[in-house]
């Protein structure tokens, strides 16, 4: 529980934080079919994302008195830092891990954050899930793994160690990113756009950096391609990610990862619409499973609260 300096009632988890988080989760399940329509290198579309959504951030921050003030604010702005450092390193591993073992893997094991944000907040935060979590965890991850298009006999080109290795070191620094950016706003109680600002400020020095050090960041893209990128910095990374981040600081957070996996349940579904990719059976029962298992424990969680 974080309270202010002036005594007034600490952040508690709302049903509005709730709907917003699940509504930043729904806004970036678009970023998958925003990347393969834009038909750029990942490292180009991680810096230019994050190019398009710095000007939003910062209009936002000098517009509201909130985030001008929250600057002259101790203690939040290393650790909003430190969530870009590791928002860099997850997009990076992600890419990474997909090259070695393909989208449908490499999503699956991103997602594991949800594991690593409860045991985060269990050794760290004094955070404990109920038993019902720890009880449809297991369901989650099944539902985790027919989605990846996975079966009884395993994962498809999930072989690769060095894939496995990016895969899992994406999701723990998809679960850093979240918890310090989580962190950030809860230590000093600062709006949703000055923690982003900080975030993916770093985030876009350090990309930039290893863009170059690649040679895999060009001069210019085409103008289409640029409007993909312009959409996906601007609807997700600024936007759905302003609901994420404004909706978290509040939550528990193993909540607001459960509330995450809703992400790849409707990129499914906007990939066979906008892609005409295929929707196989498993894949349904999939996308059933991590419902069912997010739905439940959030809901009765919540209402102990």
């Amino acid at each position: 529980m974080v309270q202010r300096a002036d005594g007034r009632a600490a952040l508690q988890p709302r049903v509005r934080d709730y709907l917003a988080t699940l509504g930043g989760s729904l806004g970036i399940s678009s970023a998958p079919i925003l990347v393969t329509l834009s038909q750029a290198d990942p490292t180009p579309i991680a810096v230019w994302r994050v190019i398009y959504a710095l000007p939003l951030l910062l209009a936002l921050c000098l517009l509201r008195g909130d985030g001008r003030g929250a600057f002259r604010r101790r203690g939040w702005i290393p650790i909003a830092a430190l969530s870009g450092l590791f928002f860099a390193a997850d997009l990076s591993l992600w890419h990474r891990s997909i090259a070695h073992i393909g989208a449908g893997p490499a999503t699956l094991l991103v997602n594991t954050q949800v594991v690593w944000l409860a045991l985060i907040g269990l050794v760290f935060l004094g955070e404990r899930p109920s038993r019902v979590f720890w009880l449809f965890l297991p369901v989650i991850l099944a539902g985790m793994v027919l989605l990846a298009g996975g079966g009884l006999e395993g994962i498809p080109h999930a072989t690769d160690r060095r894939g496995l290795a990016f895969g899992i070191g994406s999701g723990l620094a998809y679960a850093g990113m979240l918890v310090c950016l989580r962190q950030a706003q809860r230590r000093a109680l600062v709006p949703p756009e000055s923690a982003l600002l900080v975030q993916i400020t770093l985030a876009l020095a350090v990309l930039s950096l290893l863009g170059f050090a690649e040679r895999s960041l060009p001069t210019s893209l085409a103008a289409e391609q640029h409007l993909w990128l312009a959409t996906l910095g601007i609807g997700v990374q600024a936007v759905a990610w302003f609901l994420i981040s404004g909706g978290i600081r509040r939550l528990p957070g193993h909540h607001g990862g459960m509330i995450l996996l809703a992400q790849p349940v409707s990129s499914l579904v906007l990939g066979w619409w906008i892609l005409g990719q295929a929707l196989t059976c498993g894949r349904l029962a999939g996308a059933a499973l991590i419902l069912i298992g997010i739905t439940i424990p959030v809901i009765r969680e919540a209402k102990r609260r």
